[in-house]
């Protein structure tokens, strides 16, 4: 993913693209004439504010993801909280923002570990083609795909090789 500054994502429909901008008005523009399935994503927005809305029906709808303050403490808090809320489009924006895909949290868990053990196959598949390393050790000396494995998240620990 390629460092950007911008505070509005869009994810098209089919996840392959990702474009920032500056203003909502033209992402939100771009995201409505990409249709059903396009994300808008507000990599800053506050806490209790939409981080993500989908075009459904012609109209942008809040996902359920709501913000935390994001930006206003260091990118690789921004990427795990990203993780923790779940929405592949959300963790695609703070990627392409520029979030090292290797990021850890202060336990020493990296992202992929809060990929795997949340069974987010999309959002591991994500992080592996960001450059997150599949070997990292965590904390307790785990790797992702052991974490995968002792919850029951076959399909992640496959993807983990």
């Amino acid at each position: 993913m390629t460092d950007e500054t911008h505070r509005y994502y869009v994810r098209s429909p089919d996840g392959r693209m990702i474009t920032g901008f500056d203003r909502p008005a033209a992402a939100r523009a771009v995201a409505l004439e990409y249709g059903d399935g396009a994300v808008m994503v507000d990599t800053a927005a506050q806490a209790y504010y939409p981080v993500a809305e989908e075009v459904v029906g012609g109209d942008l709808l809040h996902t359920g993801v709501a913000g935390w303050n994001a930006g206003r403490s260091d990118p690789a808090r921004d990427l795990i909280e990203a993780i923790r809320k779940g929405h592949p489009a959300v963790v695609h924006a703070f990627l392409k923002k520029g979030s090292d895909p290797n990021s850890r949290d202060a336990n020493g868990g990296a992202a992929l570990h809060w990929a795997a053990a949340r069974g987010h196959a999309e959002i591991t598949r994500l992080l592996l083609d960001a450059g997150a390393d599949p070997a990292a050790t965590d904390g307790d000396g785990s790797t992702p795909r052991q974490i995968a494995e002792n919850k029951g998240k076959a399909k992640v620990a496959a993807l983990l090789g």
